[in-house]
């Protein structure tokens, strides 16, 4: 929900058109800051009640380009642009541009959100009996790589073992 109703924003932009007072003055006057006043008239001029709608919208990598494009063009800057296409958030624009720098159009495409799932897990390997020849592919690889392991946990017990019979000799002496 915006912080402003739309009435609110309706009324200090009529007050700052009715040419009474300037940005500044009527921000004072409802106790805005003037860069609301200013925005508001400015996207009031170029879309009238529609500017005033508070509307998530979701911008396509196409919008964003033509945002960028235009702002090259036209030599505009970020606040006009934001006035002109009619974007709540002048902020959203200096992304788009600074992404746009740093990695061109695929920067601009929109991100995955939340958590990525998680993989699954990995069943554990149960040896069988059963003939190497029968096996599969892949329960071949299972085998070699518990074999692996196998031997590598082994090794490292008998050096563990080895390394406290030595303790075990050298506290002795």
């Amino acid at each position: 929900m915006s912080k402003y109703s739309k009435d609110f924003k309706l009324e200090v932009i009529n007050h700052y058109l009715s040419g009474k007072e300037g940005f500044t003055a009527t921000a004072n006057r409802y106790g805005v800051k003037f860069t609301h006043v200013r925005k508001w008239v400015h996207a009031y001029r170029i879309h009238g009640h529609k500017s005033l709608a508070n509307t998530y919208t979701h911008h396509s990598v196409a919008f964003r380009l033509s945002v960028l494009k235009a702002m090259a063009q036209k030599q505009l800057s970020i606040n006009q642009a934001a006035a002109r296409f009619n974007i709540a958030a002048p902020s959203s624009i200096a992304v788009w541009q600074r992404l746009y720098n740093e990695g061109g159009i695929t920067a601009l495409e929109p991100k995955p959100k939340g958590r990525p799932p998680m993989s699954k897990p990995l069943k554990p390997f149960v040896p069988t009996n059963k003939p190497v020849i029968q096996m599969t592919p892949e329960e071949l690889m299972q085998k070699l790589e518990y074999r692996r392991v196998e031997t590598d946990y082994l090794k490292k017990l008998q050096a563990l073992a080895q390394q406290k019979h030595l303790a075990s000799k050298n506290k002795s002496k």
